[in-house]
């Protein structure tokens, strides 16, 4: 891992103590000689969602960002940006290099795959550490301080699936695509359209209508972002008229383009209807069935909200990723809550649901929610925003997933806040940061260390 790399290379230039495990965590330490004043951990993830324009022919795990500055904000070319959390590794290594004594030991907790399943904080090792305050710097809205957060539950599932030849007929390929995507989390409220949704309900409403067999259907490359794009190929017998598939499909886009006219804009589905000269290989009569039974039956986006906050959502899901592997059909969602049990029972009516339609479960991975409880780091930090920057911040639980519930769990007794300079549209080509906070963040975030007790 580079990443893993630059991180220890960093320490030993700058002659500061750390350590590296097995998960790729990094954890880097500003020692000091003054032992009596408590020491603070600073937390962000190493790893970023990587998504690309069609257009865009670089290697992501290979090739670095092309980063453009648009007047306030920071932003890349035809790819995600990679602020969620780079700037919070950055905000994190500017710290412990400063020269400003802070007469405490500063700790920079470094975690990986964030971004799938929060692994290294579930890994990370903190039993030898003596902290009381944790800061994380993963939170995407400057005037906000987050004290809780949403838990989650990955779940994947697969289905085996019966193929057989068809020999001739027409071959159809319908793809959804440009819509807006985003983080499943914190762009859950906006409403905005899933690909692999919209793509499973026009094709069980056309398998109503007219007979065909489902060859591929993908979509959503990772569970916690809001695909943006879907694309499958079915096929069906010669005696299907083709004016009549393009009657049924031309009706049911536009039934979906009306239903989402106001969130997505700029959302596209096209048809490309071809002679299939050869043979191919697709799901059986009665596969093609369950499986579009199945993605169209599960619930998807905002489930519940606050009661008394209907603006901030409580409880949701995301079908963020289907894959066609052959003869197998894979699922991917990730579950959210702010209430343990709200999403236990969620998880649990998935599972009921592509069971009865044979698919089974694979992985089942949660991550428990950072339940909120007052604090005196959350006052005092208010306090400090405040006369920094001339008004009081936003006090959250957010529906986003954090570390710190998985990183509380194993250090109870430590006081937590979550904070960051603004990100627009993490998890997406549209991902921007905006450049004015990061110094405000950076100013907040050493007035903390310098005057805390």
């Amino acid at each position: 891992n580079k990443i893993v790399e630059d991180l220890v290379n960093f320490a030993i230039k700058h002659n500061l103590k750390y350590e590296k495990d097995n998960y790729n965590n990094v954890i880097i330490t500003k020692e000091t000689s003054n032992k009596k004043k408590s020491t603070i951990a600073l937390q962000a993830h190493i790893d970023m969602v990587c998504v690309k324009t069609d257009d865009c022919n670089k290697d992501m795990t290979k090739e670095g960002i092309d980063l453009i500055v648009d007047g306030e904000w920071l932003r890349a070319d035809k790819t995600s940006l990679g602020a969620d959390d780079g700037i919070g590794m950055a905000l994190i290594l500017a710290m412990l290099t400063d020269k400003n004594d802070y007469k405490r030991e500063i700790i920079g907790i470094f975690t990986d795959d964030e971004e799938v399943g929060l692994v290294g904080a579930h890994n990370v090792n903190l039993s030898d550490l003596d902290i009381k305050y944790l800061i994380n710097i993963d939170n995407e809205e400057f005037d906000v301080i987050d004290v809780g957060c949403a838990g989650g539950t990955q779940l994947e599932c697969e289905r085996k699936c019966k193929l057989v030849d068809k020999i001739g007929g027409r071959l159809l390929s319908v793809n959804v695509y440009g819509l807006i995507g985003g983080h499943s989390g914190m762009e859950i409220t906006k409403k905005r359209g899933n690909a692999n949704k919209i793509l499973a309900k026009i094709l069980h409403d056309a398998l109503l209508e007219v007979k065909f067999n489902l060859g591929t259907i993908d979509g959503g490359n990772f569970n916690n972002a809001i695909p943006n794009k879907s694309k499958a190929q079915i096929i069906f017998s010669e005696e299907v008229d083709e004016n009549k598939i393009k009657d049924v499909f031309n009706k049911l886009i536009t039934e979906e383009e009306k239903s989402h006219k106001v969130t997505e804009v700029n959302m596209n589905i096209s048809l490309d209807l071809s002679i299939n000269n050869g043979t191919v290989e697709v799901l059986s009569d009665d596969d093609t069935e369950e499986v579009l039974n199945a993605l169209n039956e599960l619930p998807d986006g905002l489930i519940s909200t606050f009661k008394d906050n209907p603006d901030i959502a409580e409880t949701s899901l995301n079908l963020g990723v289907l894959k066609t592997n052959k003869d197998v059909i894979y699922i991917e969602h990730l579950i959210r809550s702010n209430v343990n049990e709200k999403r236990e029972s969620l998880n649990k009516e998935v599972i009921e649901i592509v069971s009865k339609y044979k698919f089974e479960k694979v992985l089942e991975d949660s991550y428990p929610a950072w339940e909120y409880k007052k604090t005196e780091l959350e006052d005092y930090v208010s306090n400090q925003f405040e006369m920094l920057f001339g008004r009081k911040p936003v006090i959250e639980i957010t529906h986003g997933g954090l570390e710190c519930g998985i990183l509380l769990e194993k250090m109870p007794k430590v006081e937590a806040i979550a904070i960051g300079p603004t990100i627009l549209g993490a998890h997406t080509t549209k991902e921007r940061l905006e450049i004015t906070t990061v110094k405000s963040i950076y100013d907040l975030v050493k007035k903390i260390i310098l005057e805390i007790r």
